[in-house]
This record gives structure tokens, sequence and C-alpha cells, in this order.
């Protein structure tokens, strides 16, 4: 029955990513006040992380920065479904990257790199990325509990060339693609919420919270360039993204550098434009263990 549900939404988000551009947005529109103001969907818990993570603000800057971030959380909702049909050149235009040169000037001198961004703004459309550079472009992903589901969003996210990579097989297919001389570019989206057991926690954002060791392993692993990307919304519907470089011979840092700078670059986009940030999801479920 799971099954059945599921091939009937995806048809539904078939359907309407078929639709004109500004009916889809009206779609948003309309699932913003549905979410937000009739189911209320974990207003809670934004309301909770928005207030710990800037104690200095007013109940009215809190709730104007909520009601905007939910607009764009339905925004995104919709932009997710367009990556059914939208053709590449649209796409292009509504993801621009400002500096290609600098990611293309590691495949010319034959280097992969390692990318770190995180939930902000439109990261799905991040699957655009292939048209832009001359890497293979390697985008990893924490498989979804629902297989078909799973399929589906995959299929859409790698229409341009990407290569869906889950987390457990990631730095074996950089190793295999390294064998056939092959640049990789390892897109890692790496502010989740970890297991409550991991090794890595610090202050962000006001708060205790732990954070995958694994983009650092990564790393140091493969010695690549670490490269950060911050993604700006332009205006409704269209992104420009950037890159610039974290870290490089992250083999030579210390344990941790790459982490610490990492997360140092996300807050300080983060409270430049804080509505755009993924305040719904229970980020500081976990607490840090007594002997973190």
């Amino acid at each position: 029955m799971k099954k059945v549900f599921t091939h009937i939404g995806t048809s539904i988000m078939t359907a309407i990513s078929w639709l004109p551009t500004w009916i889809v947005y009206l779609k948003s529109d309309f699932l913003y006040y549905l979410i937000y103001y009739i189911i209320g969907y974990r207003k809670d818990v934004v309301y909770d992380n928005l207030s710990h993570a800037f104690p200095e603000k007013s109940k009215a800057e809190i709730s104007s920065i909520a009601k905007k971030y939910f607009r764009h959380l339905c925004d995104l909702t919709v932009e997710g479904i367009m990556l059914k049909s939208i053709s590449s050149n649209k796409l292009q235009e509504r993801m621009h990257v400002t500096n290609p040169e600098l990611v293309n000037s590691y495949f010319e001198k034959g280097e992969s790199i390692i990318v770190l961004t995180m939930h902000y703004n439109n990261w799905e459309w991040n699957s655009i990325l292939p048209t832009d550079f001359n890497h293979k472009i390697l985008l990893v992903y924490n498989p979804a509990r629902n297989l078909t589901f799973d399929s589906y969003m995959n299929k859409n996210r790698s229409r341009f060339g990407g290569e869906l990579v889950s987390t457990k097989k990631i730095l074996r297919t950089i190793l295999n693609y390294q064998k056939q001389n092959t640049p990789t570019f390892t897109w890692l989206c790496a502010d989740q919420r970890p297991k409550s057991n991991t090794r890595f926690w610090t202050t962000f954002l006001n708060r205790d919270a732990g954070f995958f060791p694994g983009p650092e392993s990564l790393a140091k692993h493969t010695n690549q360039t670490i490269l950060y990307q911050h993604t700006r919304k332009v205006k409704r519907g269209y992104y420009e993204t950037t890159f610039s470089l974290l870290a490089e011979n992250p083999k030579n840092l210390p344990q941790d550098e790459v982490l610490k700078r990492y997360i140092a670059k996300i807050e300080e986009d983060i409270r430049e434009q804080p509505e755009f940030y993924l305040w719904s999801h229970k980020r500081w479920k976990h607490k840090k263990p007594v002997s973190a």
C-alpha cells in the first residue's frame, strides 16, 4: 500500500513539474498558507531553533524570519519538483555559477576537489553543476527510507550528468576514479545532524551541535583541495552560487581544522540571511554526551 501511495504522489509531482512556472509558484503560495497557518508544520521547531540562534532578536523579528523561512521552504519544495522536467538551459539561468573558472582551474591541473556546502537556499538545483564543470561530479547523499521515492528523486537529480553516491560508498568511488585518472568534484552537503555518539562536537548558532567527521576524514584520506560553496537567492526562483578555497593539503592540517573552518563559514552565511537555512530540521535534537 505504501508503494501505491508513493507512485500516486510521484505521479502528481511529475504532472506539477510540467506546469508553467508562474502556476507552480502560485501553488507554493497556497502551500505556505496551508502549512504555516492551518497545519502549523514544525512551527514549534522553527521558532525554538531561531530563538536559540538569535537570542538578541525580539519576538517580532523572530516571527518575521520564521514567516520568510516558510515561504522559502515552500518555494524550495516546488523547485525540487521542477527538477523532473526543467531544461538544462533554463536551470543554468536559475542557478548561475559566478566563478566556474576557479573550479575548472583544478581540472586543468588534473586535480580532484571536495566541495562542502549546506542546506541553505536551493541545494537540490546543484544537480545542474555537471553542465558548468569538466570534473566528474559526484553528488553525495544519504539514501531515504522510502526506496521508491528515493529512486524517483535520484533520477531527477542525475538528469544533467551527476553521479549520485551514498555516503557509505563515496571513498571507494573516489579511489576508483583516481585509478582511472579521472578528476572528480565530490559535493557534500555536510551540515546534517549526526548520531548522538559522533566524535566531533562544537558550538553552532549558540548551541552544542555534533557534526559528521566524515568530510574531514575523506579530505585527509585523499588530500584533495577543499572548496566551500555559498548559494545566494537573487530573487524568487533565481540563485547565484560561488566557490571559495577552504583548505589545501588537508592532510597537513591539525585534526578538526577542516570542520572548524567549514562551520565558521556556514554560520557566517546563516547569520547574514537566516531565512534561507533549514530551520525546520531538528538539528539540535541530540544532546552533547558528558564525555564529549
